[in-house]
């Protein structure tokens, strides 16, 4: 039987988006502050207190519906969702329901099978709630700064089948949303947050019993806890037993889930259309005008860098997972002469020394046009690679100047005059090599290079000595 079950699973998505203010009121809308100082009646909930949208939100909502091709909605309603606890001081949540902001959509992953769109259902906006600190002493300490924050609720329809395909859905999702720059997706602050739908289907059957998992903050949990879930389900069925519906809790500790509660029903919330707001009403004319704000997205760039810049698609790959990234890449490509020397340049060399220092791109010291001029030399053999790499290190290590550097190396580097005697000696002083690469040997070139590159002390390219060597040995036999 075990074979025989497949996974089903799909995503609730809470996104925070990057406004100045709150969703219904003009509280700032800002991380690591003094707890409980953006506050007000509004996100409070004191009696009276009205809502006011906030049409930023709405605009950041809607330019992820634009780019997620889903069907934006001219008509849509807030409506209260009733529960009581103590991070919603009102005793309900302003939601979407069966009005939502935007339906459909897909995000296309790449997987082992090829590729795969993973559809939407809908996408709602909504305020957040308090943050919750559980002390030692098992008290519950209340952070109101967080009560009212706006949220973009995104649900996936189950069409993903293992923790795989649901971790590089988040993973897409995240860079397209950095690309639209509508969240930061940091999960270690909340701003991205995940719930995830499992269930165990039999053949024949539509879809299992689902369970809901909770306490999801980081892709590796989602990950991990799919896993463990997946395996726990197929545990209980090969058994005999049937898996309840419920909602569960992923312990990044333990390593396991728990039970938290049976699962609710919408009929427990008790929706019903919010009193105090309006309907949200969308234009055509917006969403043509924000249409014209959207950026090149990752899937657009990537195939761009591989048509106009001639690199391979896993270096445009890596180039275009983040949009900083990217555009220092487009800026160094203006100057560099070699692309695929560039692009291998900086995933290798400055992503290196990026990640060795927890950096960003932004925070990297030499600048792009600088880079590309400086690669030029390289690509032109007017300064090996084994140099280059000796001077970019002397520059991001040692704060030296890069432009004194290369004007010390380039005085040093020897004429073409002088490594032409140099190879010649160096041909002279091995006939035998050179008659092995002439009887088809051709691997002992490498040896030649290397006899030469030490002559040299490494100051010349050694594709310009191979070149070199090439042309005055001739072609091996065939």
């Amino acid at each position: 039987m075990e074979n025989k079950l497949e996974p089903v699973i799909g995503l609730e998505i809470h996104i925070q988006l990057n406004t100045e203010t709150k969703l219904f009121c003009k509280c700032r809308n800002e991380y690591g502050a003094t707890p409980n100082t953006h506050i007000c009646p509004v996100c409070l909930g004191y009696p009276g207190a009205l809502p006011v949208l906030n049409e930023e939100a709405v605009r950041l909502a809607l330019k992820v519906a634009l780019a997620l091709h889903a069907d934006i909605h001219k008509l849509s309603r807030f409506y209260r969702k009733n529960y009581f606890y103590p991070d919603l001081p009102k005793g309900y949540q302003i939601t979407q329901y069966t009005e939502s902001v935007a339906t459909g959509g897909y995000i296309e992953i790449e997987t082992s099978k090829g590729y795969k769109k993973i559809r939407l259902e809908r996408m709602n906006i909504e305020e957040e709630a308090a943050k919750s600190i559980h002390t030692d002493t098992g008290e519950v300490l209340l952070d109101y700064n967080r009560s009212g924050i706006p949220l973009l609720e995104m649900v996936t329809l189950p069409d993903m089948n293992s923790p795989e395909e649901a971790r590089t859905f988040l993973e897409k999702l995240r860079l397209i949303l950095r690309y639209l720059e509508v969240s930061e997706c940091d999960m270690e602050k909340g701003e991205l947050r995940v719930d995830a739908n499992i269930s165990l289907r039999k053949p024949g059957e539509k879809l299992g019993v689902k369970v809901e998992l909770k306490n999801l903050n980081s892709f590796k949990s989602v990950y991990d806890g799919l896993n463990y879930e997946i395996e726990r389900q197929k545990k209980i069925l090969q058994g005999g037993g049937t898996v309840i519906q419920e909602t569960r809790l992923w312990d990044e500790y333990k390593k396991e889930t728990r039970s938290m509660r049976v699962k609710e029903e919408a009929h427990d919330y008790r929706y019903f259309p919010e009193p105090d707001l309006p309907p949200l009403v969308v234009q055509d004319t917006e969403i043509e005008e924000l249409k014209k704000t959207l950026p090149e997205l990752p899937d657009e760039k990537l195939k761009r860098f591989v048509s106009r810049y001639n690199i391979g698609k896993d270096q445009a790959r890596i180039l275009s997972m983040n949009k900083n990234l990217a555009d220092y890449f487009e800026r160094a490509a203006q100057v560099a002469e070699d692309k695929r020397l560039l692009a291998n340049w900086i995933n290798v060399e400055i992503l290196g020394y990026l990640n060795e220092n927890n950096l960003g791109i932004q925070e990297f010291r030499i600048h792009p046009e600088e880079l590309g001029e400086f690669l030029n030399y390289v690509s032109r053999g007017q300064l090996s690679y084994n140099m280059a790499k000796g001077i970019f290190k002397k520059t991001l290590y040692n704060g030296e100047s890069l432009k004194h550097l290369l004007e010390e190396a380039l005085s040093s580097t020897i004429s073409s005059q002088e490594l032409e005697k140099i190879i010649n000696k160096v041909l002279e002083e091995n006939q035998e090599l050179v008659e092995k690469f002439r009887n088809g040997k051709t691997g002992v070139l490498g040896a030649l290079i290397g006899k030469v590159m030490k002559e040299t002390r490494g100051r010349v390219d050694a594709r310009k000595v191979k070149k070199i060597l090439e042309s005055k040995i001739g072609s091996p036999k065939t």
